[in-house]
């Protein structure tokens, strides 16, 4: 009993810096809030060393043509784009009421959520750790449009309480990472609603698919689930505009029925595009094409 109270005291104690910048922030307007994120995002990366050359090992082995100076760059946007995306899902509410969503244009992936909303059939919508990845929720939730996610729990259950009640305002139920939430999250489209999956984490139970012209394992849950249930599968992105305040949700059109394989492999193909065309908005700290990537050595001068 005294280990478990002495382990609680220490929780809410690692918990108050946490609260502190949660409180603290809430009284900042979104521009000097995001601003500080950024920065505080790319601090730690880029003085982390062990992070850093994470970043520069995954770039290296997928974008082998970068330029010193270019992954150097790119390791400092991934960190400012991280620490803007942590503070902005801790701030979920603001978030969504900032005007700071462009919603995506008409089209047959948007007519789909709205179809699935409207005639409570369900849908998986798809995306990644790419730009704003709560974006596209935030974008639904204005709509009045929900949308179920799934999450991983912290250790901390006074952090992991901060960070969901983000989560929570832009949509739920959110769901645990793991077996009990896997099941819920089942349940739940089987009821008809709609769920969205981050596809892009390494699963060494899974498919090896190209991605980013890499093998790397890819689940096929989302597409399998899809098939199950005769749901539309539809990839959603948010990417981060010039100012790197404002984001546009982007939603791709349904993906074609095919084995679950094919319809995983088109998801990561249109993610991927996205990464192209903005690597400094992708989370290369996850360790997505291997666990055992050689490090990368320091970049040199640029």
């Amino acid at each position: 009993m005294a280990k478990k109270n002495r382990n609680a005291f220490l929780d809410r104690l690692a918990s108050v810096p946490v609260y502190a910048l949660v409180e603290f922030t809430r009284l900042l307007p979104h521009r000097a809030r995001d601003g500080l994120g950024g920065f505080i995002g790319r601090q730690i990366v880029t003085r982390n060393r062990r992070l850093r050359r994470r970043i520069e090992a995954n770039l290296t082995y997928v974008l082998p043509e970068l330029s010193p100076g270019e992954r150097a760059r790119i390791v400092g946007e991934t960190g400012d784009n991280f620490g803007r995306t942590f503070l902005e899902t801790l701030h979920g509410e603001r978030f969504r009421d900032d005007d700071l969503l462009t919603p995506p244009p008409s089209g047959p992936g948007v007519e789909a959520i709205r179809a699935a909303a409207i005639n409570g059939k369900g849908a998986v919508l798809v995306s990644g750790h790419f730009g704003q990845w709560e974006g596209s929720r935030a974008w639904m939730s204005s709509l009045g449009i929900t949308c179920a996610g799934v999450y991983r729990r912290t250790e901390n259950p006074y952090i992991n309480a901060i960070y969901k009640r983000g989560l929570d305002a832009n949509g739920t139920p959110m769901f645990e990472k793991g077996a009990r939430g896997t099941r819920g999250l089942v349940a739940h489209l089987a009821k008809g609603n709609i769920v969205a999956l981050l596809i892009d984490q390494y699963d060494h139970r899974a498919e090896p698919l190209d991605f980013v012209g890499r093998p790397a394992p890819t689940s096929l849950v989302a597409a399998q689930l899809a098939l199950k249930y005769d749901v539309p599968l539809i990839p959603t992105f948010s990417h981060r505009l010039a100012d790197r305040m404002h984001i546009e949700v982007e939603v791709d059109p349904p993906i074609a029925r095919g084995t679950a394989r094919e319809m995983m492999q088109a998801v990561n193909d249109a993610l991927a595009a996205r990464i192209r065309a903005h690597p400094g908005q992708y989370y290369w700290l996850h360790r997505r094409w291997s666990k055992s990537l050689p490090a990368a050595t320091e970049p040199g001068p640029t």
